[in-house]
């Protein structure tokens, strides 16, 4: 799915940029020199993504240093890469199995890459909270809100909702102009 988000249009844009390029080769070298560094720069961008993606299929963290290292890290590449203030107040779960630990990580991921690549938002703050035998996770923005179509049929949010599905858990989306509240209970006893 995150390929879909983000590879896959990558990809179909430098189709485009390459054709482009074959047909500037001889008419326009210049602009055609200027396409190709774009090309380079975006191949460079999805490189990167990739990794990205590879690293969160079993992030390395988990196995090495566990739940407070991965969100730890999560942290630091999402405050590091926007300019939104960010704030995270997230319990440890080292307690929670394994397999639940992983899942919420990804669901955790995919609410925060969705915050920092489509919401324009100034302010993110995310907290989980392990309270009457469930996790209580809570997404908060102050974006621009999300599109009902893409509220429901965005492979993101199917993502998220499938996740939370197989941990028998529950997620509720509450969008407006003034942002988006993701809300997510996973039950662990």
């Amino acid at each position: 799915r995150d390929l879909h988000d983000s590879t896959t249009q990558s990809l179909t844009s430098l189709v485009h940029k390459t054709e482009l390029c074959t047909k500037l080769i001889d008419k326009d070298p210049v602009r055609c020199k200027l396409e190709l560094f774009s090309v380079n720069k975006c191949l460079r961008e999805i490189i990167e993504d990739m990794r990205g993606l590879i690293y969160d299929l079993r992030p390395m963290s988990f196995d090495d240093f566990g739940w407070d290292a991965s969100i730890e890290r999560l942290y630091r590449d999402v405050d590091q890469k926007s300019d939104m203030n960010v704030t995270f107040d997230i319990d440890s779960i080292n307690s929670v199995d394994n397999v639940i630990q992983i899942t919420v990580y990804r669901i955790l991921r995919e609410a925060v890459t969705n915050v920092y690549k489509h919401a324009k938002a100034s302010r993110l703050y995310v907290t989980l909270h392990i309270q009457n035998k469930e996790i209580y996770l809570e997404i908060r923005d102050d974006g621009i809100g999300i599109q009902s179509d893409i509220k429901e049929n965005h492979f993101g949010m199917q993502f998220m909702r499938e996740k939370v599905k197989l941990l028998n858990g529950s997620m509720a989306v509450d969008t407006g102009n003034t942002g988006t509240t993701v809300i997510v209970t996973i039950p662990i006893g």
